[in-house]
């Protein structure tokens, strides 16, 4: 087990190992006993009031405190004040059954610095803390060896530049063709850095219809990067354009001249060249044969 330990410079009590390590203490009344230690003195605290304090039961508290004077940790001595009266002074101490002198029964004397009134009609609180510095005297405070400097002032990024319409058109449209999909879901800038590539299958006659069939369709079971998914669609399948397109060859029958699906002759004179009544000449049709 590593112990790890902070330096504090105020508002601390030192207590020795033999204290913490008491194996005729309970975990219960240990705890409690550091917790008197820790008050300072002339604080008068009841059983209630160290029941609010900690939270705990005041069943519990009354039996670690039976505990604590069993031990020797802890004493309640009767002391006599003027006019005959005698109050209850609760003694704590470090070291067992080492109390100051005049504890052990009611004796004559000067009236302590305590509250004599009667308890229940005004609870005492415990000192309050010490306020913490001011922000300025804060920052010009000294940071302990090693410790982290102040966080450094943050940067305001450039702006982004002016998108123009169509882009931005481009852009929406792709939000609007990934929204089906959970998966794909970008951000708009992540959409109008990806608008450049939607313009090139907008340019070359695509739809919507197209471009969602394209980055929609046959998707990986888990999608780690979606916008690097789509820019990697929008480029492997850009169709080709249809400016460049080579043209369709034109045939024509080599007798008639029509039109033809290829080269050659066109299937009506081939059809008219097969016929007995073919006379040779170069025509459209089959001739009739003469009756």
């Amino acid at each position: 087990m590593r112990v790890h330990r902070s330096a504090s410079k105020r508002n601390f009590t030192v207590l020795s190992n033999s204290l913490l390590q008491d194996r005729g203490l309970k975990c219960a009344e240990r705890g409690l006993l550091t917790f008197l230690l820790s008050l300072p003195d002339n604080v008068r605290m009841t059983a209630a009031d160290i029941a609010g304090h900690t939270q705990d039961s005041l069943y519990l508290i009354r039996k670690s405190l039976r505990g604590l004077t069993a031990a020797g940790y802890y004493k309640v001595a009767k002391v006599r004040i003027e006019k005959g009266r005698i109050i209850s002074v609760q003694h704590v101490t470090d070291t067992p059954h080492q109390f100051g002198p005049g504890v052990e029964g009611p004796v004559s004397g000067p009236a302590p610095s305590l509250k004599t009134k009667k308890p229940g009609k005004e609870k005492t609180s415990l000192p309050p803390l010490p306020s913490e510095p001011e922000p300025l005297a804060r920052e010009h405070a000294q940071a302990p060896p090693g410790a982290p400097g102040p966080a450094p002032a943050r940067v305001p990024g450039p702006r982004r530049a002016p998108v123009d319409e169509r882009t931005r058109q481009a852009g929406d449209l792709l939000l609007r063709v990934v929204r089906p999909q959970p998966m794909l879901r970008i951000g708009e800038l992540e959409a109008l850095r990806l608008a450049p590539l939607v313009l090139e299958w907008l340019d070359r006659g695509c739809t919507e219809a197209i471009l969602a069939a394209a980055l929609l369709t046959g998707l990986p079971t888990l999608v780690h990067n979606p916008a690097g998914l789509l820019q990697h669609r929008l480029t492997e399948k850009l169709p080709p354009s249809l400016a460049t397109a080579p043209p369709a060859p034109a045939h024509r029958c080599a007798d008639c001249q029509r039109p033809a699906a290829r080269p050659g002759i066109c299937p009506d004179c081939r059809q008219a060249k097969d016929s007995p009544a073919y006379s040779g000449a170069t025509h459209a049709r089959p001739v009739r044969a003469a009756r």
